[in-house]
């Protein structure tokens, strides 16, 4: 007999053809359950699973045209439609290699082959939600984006349990990798492994090397995973970054084909083929990895516009410049109501003017570049660093070297802790000819954004913190987009509020600076241990 917790949940059954619909439907409703709608497309899920909090959703994968399953999943999961204590099974009547591995990548909580057997359901389902049950005050810290509390929830949970829920680990894990507590997930993770080599645990830990700089370590964790379990294709994306860190571009791009070719069906790796491909030279891999990524996401609201305008740049260099024009232009049109939608046009206008100048055609080259600087200058404060390298790129191919410069200076001292993005910077350089004037301009640049944020710093810890804040202020004048100096000076505006007592306008200060930071980063890990910290004094 069905389990009450069972009976009370509220279902959502997703398949293109009525029948099975119908089908997995009455099936549900055997065991109990009376809350049970359906959905005929992917894009009719995700509107049921905006609107409504389901505790089972049994998906097919093929959905017809449009969204598939894994694409439905991953969509629901990054707007937060579902949460870690929602049951996802995803169903199939296909047995091709891609398509599992598609679903699998996906990590619903259960896999099931059709024909669907009734008591195999039920089963999967009874031993899913006394489990998912459990993570519902996990799922409600989350939600409310405190981090602090799901981790002690974690805790609790894990105490109940003597250390040994592999679910809960997870979660924990994740939340400690969000967090920035390396230490903590090194020590999860070393835990776990201690018991038998788990291929989670093991990607786990890799990341905490490479997010430590130890890249070397890092790489021998990821290796250690693929070579026990080829499968595990997310080891497989990280061995490929830090191959890319490394310097070892042909390396990367090895590990990211062979990857392609176990399971195709994920935009993110295409992409990143892609961009590997079109850095090697490796133009026609570039082309095919950047159609493949479009080709996938079309019908996705998670499309990603870097696909569109770096598969323009390769037309350009395979002497296709009026494909490219036509992909620039459908680009706008794709993206006219992105949020981004500034940043995907100046992109486009620097790649057009790319395309133009390599085709001969100087007048329209320096149109279209005019039209990249009348969209800089009116929104300076919106230009992402994807966006300085296109423009940039663009500017060195017309001979604009100082202006190139300029920008790049800006860009690296804004950023001047991630070295992937100075390794990127190093490469534009090193294709226009400049690599050893790329090479200074990136060690002056960081050591002047440094040698800032330090003097900031020690005002600081010498108590002087609204001079601290103010030489960061005048220096986030010039470098908006300095993650880091951001969140420098919400460490001191935090400071002065301690010294000096609350202010409003040092709070609405603090919160505008958050604000900004969670808009480029939403995964700065400061971000979250702020806004934890700023809770009692009124912060969101």
């Amino acid at each position: 007999m069905p389990s009450a917790a069972l009976t009370k949940a509220k279902v959502l059954v997703v398949d293109d053809y009525q029948g099975m619909r119908t089908i997995l439907r009455d099936l549900v409703r055997s065991m109990g359950v009376s809350r049970v709608d359906t959905a005929a497309s992917g894009r009719d899920a995700l509107n049921h699973l905006r609107t409504n909090r389901y505790d089972v959703v049994i998906c097919d994968f093929n959905l017809g045209i449009g969204l598939n399953g894994q694409q439905v999943l991953d969509e629901a999961r990054l707007h937060d439609y579902i949460g870690v204590s929602t049951i996802w099974v995803m169903v199939t009547a296909e047995k091709t290699a891609e398509m599992i591995m598609g679903a699998a990548e996906a990590k619903p909580d259960e896999y099931l082959l059709k024909p669907i057997n009734q008591n195999i359901l039920e089963s999967r389902l009874e031993r899913l939600i006394v489990k998912k049950q459990a993570l519902r005050s996990v799922e409600e810290a989350l939600r409310g984006r405190d981090y602090a509390t799901a981790l002690a929830r974690c805790n609790q949970l894990l105490a109940g349990e003597g250390g040994k829920a592999p679910e809960i680990l997870r979660i924990k894990s994740d939340l400690l990798l969000k967090l920035g507590d390396y230490a903590g997930a090194k020590t999860l993770f070393e835990s776990v492994l201690a018991a038998r080599s788990v291929p989670w645990a093991r990607t786990g830990l890799g990341k905490v090397y490479f997010h430590q700089g130890q890249y070397e370590m890092a790489r021998n964790q990821f290796r250690q995973v693929l070579e026990e379990n080829r499968m595990f294709i997310e080891a497989a994306d990280w061995l490929a970054k830090t191959y890319d860190a490394m310097g070892d571009k042909p390396q990367a791009q090895q590990v990211l084909q062979a990857a392609v070719k176990l399971s195709p069906n994920s935009a993110y790796r295409q992409r990143a083929l892609g961009e590997t491909a079109l850095r090697n030279g490796a133009l026609d891999v570039a082309q095919s990895a950047f159609e493949k990524t479009i080709q996938i996401s079309e019908f996705s609201s998670n499309k990603h516009p870097a696909a569109y305008v770096a598969l323009a740049r390769v037309l350009s260099e395979n002497d296709n410049p009026e494909e490219a024009l036509k992909l620039l232009k459908r680009t706008n049109e794709v993206f006219k109501d992105s949020k981004d939608s500034v940043n995907i046009a100046i992109q486009a206008a620097a790649v057009q003017s790319a395309v133009h100048h390599k085709a001969g055609q100087a007048e329209e080259a320096q149109a279209a570049m005019a039209q990249v600087e009348a969209l800089l200058a009116s929104h300076a404060d919106k230009a992402s660093p994807q966006t300085a390298m296109e423009v940039a790129q663009s500017m060195l191919a017309l001979g604009r070297k100082e202006q190139a410069c300029a920008l790049m200076r800006n860009l690296v001292k804004s950023n001047h802790e991630d070295t992937q993005l100075s390794g990127q910077v190093q490469a534009l350089f090193e294709q226009a000819q400049m690599g050893e004037e790329g090479r200074a301009l990136i060690a002056e640049s960081r050591e002047e954004a440094i040698s800032i944020n330090n003097q900031g710093v020690l005002l600081g810890r010498q108590g002087q913190f609204a001079e601290g804040a103010r030489l960061l202020r005048i220096a986030l004048q010039n470098l908006p987009h300095s993650e880091v100096m951001m969140m420098n000076l919400c460490g001191l505006l935090i400071g002065q509020m301690r010294a000096e007592g609350r202010s409003d306008a040092l709070l609405a200060e603090i919160m505008g600076l958050l604000e900004r930071v969670h808009e480029i980063n939403p995964d700065n890990a400061k971000y979250r241990q702020y806004m934890a910290l700023l809770r009692p004094a009124g912060g969101r």
